[in-house]
């Protein structure tokens, strides 16, 4: 008997198996695509996650830039307003008379030199080269014996540089052809 339920339990288990075999098939097709389309969001998702960083780090280098720029442009605007103190402190000591108050202004122009240096300013030189418009402005040609054409010979302004970018060109007066 014990047989026979056996065999009875087997063939209800296949019977069962081959009824649900459609359906189990049908969830099985259902859970593959659940997986293939939350395969695809994912991949989708870590596309956008990729573009995302990638778009952050170029804003972050543009706005790093942006910075930069604008510090160098405060820089550059502050300095420019400096130019025509540090211009009248070297006028006045050439027309200063008195010892004492010649190394009031020399203390004044040396504390000015100095922090030129220390903020990456730079003279242009004009002593003995030849012209050049990027750097100088020419203010006046004269007709020299013995002197090559395009050459300074007189500097009027002190011109400078900051971080290679003229601030303002020497003003200079420059030999003339023959």
């Amino acid at each position: 008997m014990k047989e026979n339920k056996t065999s009875a339990t087997n063939k209800e288990a296949t019977a069962a198996k081959q009824a649900a075999t459609p359906a189990t098939a049908t969830a099985v097709a259902d859970t593959e695509k659940i997986i293939a389309d939350l395969q695809a969001k994912v991949k989708e998702n870590l596309d956008l996650a990729k573009y995302q960083k990638a778009e952050f780090e170029n804003f972050k280098r543009r706005n790093k830039d942006a910075v930069t720029n604008a510090f160098a442009d405060g820089q550059a605007y502050v300095i420019n307003l400096l130019l025509p103190v540090y211009d009248g402190v070297v006028e006045a000591s050439k027309k200063i008379a008195d010892p004492a108050d010649l190394a009031g202004f020399a203390i004044i122009r040396k504390k000015l030199d100095d922090l030129f240096t220390q903020l990456g300013i730079e003279a242009i030189a004009t002593e003995n080269q030849p012209f050049d418009p990027k750097l100088h402005n020419a203010a006046a040609v004269e007709k020299v014996d013995g002197k090559e054409p395009n050459l300074i010979l007189e500097e009027w302004q002190k011109g400078f540089t900051f971080h290679g970018h003229v601030l303002r060109p020497a003003m200079v007066k420059v030999s003339g052809g023959a």
